[in-house]
């Protein structure tokens, strides 16, 4: 393959200029030098607009406000960082029990979630528990007892734990998302 001064040489008029001579020669390369970076930029502003590529990662977090409040101080590899990139452009509202599950499987967590409901004659059974007051408000995210993140190829950054453990952030992500006015629980293994 030809360098892209080969191919700009190739563009002059066969008869009109030489494209060996010493002057054009040197600004042909001077164009094919500029053409090469401006190409690599537009490579890299590119990968930059998309945040799950993880270029640009420190621009997504400072636009974002990223960490999060309740992560300052809490060590997350290159991939929690961009999971946490991604949810929040993802998380733009939503109030429903498959918004709130997406968001959580964006983060890396697998959940379910148990709303709860006050007791109503003929509706509630014996046994059935009671439910008053607050409780038409909670809701409980159920989470494994342990989510490991693994690094993955690619994503992981120069030392980045190989696994970390822990559901903060799944718990910082869904107390700033959940509605006001309710109540979130969080339980963890079997429930």
């Amino acid at each position: 393959m030809t360098s892209l001064a080969d191919q700009l040489r190739l563009l002059l008029p066969p008869v009109s200029y030489d494209g060996s001579a010493p002057r054009l020669s040197a600004a042909i390369e001077a164009e094919a030098n500029a053409l090469t970076l401006s190409d690599a930029q537009a490579e890299a502003t590119y990968s930059a607009i998309f945040a799950d590529s993880g270029m640009g990662l420190t621009d997504w977090e400072r636009v974002l406000a990223l960490p999060d409040p309740c992560l300052v101080g809490v060590p997350q590899s290159v991939r929690q960082r961009v999971q946490a990139v991604v949810s929040k452009l993802q998380g733009r509202g939503g109030q429903s029990r498959g918004f709130f599950i997406a968001l959580a499987k964006g983060l890396g967590y697998g959940i379910t979630i148990d709303t709860f409901r006050p007791a109503r004659a003929g509706i509630a059974r014996a046994g059935d528990p009671i439910n008053g007051g607050a409780w038409a408000f909670t809701w409980r995210v159920n989470a494994p007892a342990v989510t490991v993140s693994r690094a993955v190829a690619g994503i992981t950054g120069a030392g980045d734990p190989l696994a970390s453990w822990g559901n903060k952030s799944l718990e910082c992500r869904l107390s700033q998302m959940k509605p006001a006015e309710s109540i979130l629980l969080f339980g963890y293994g079997d429930n």
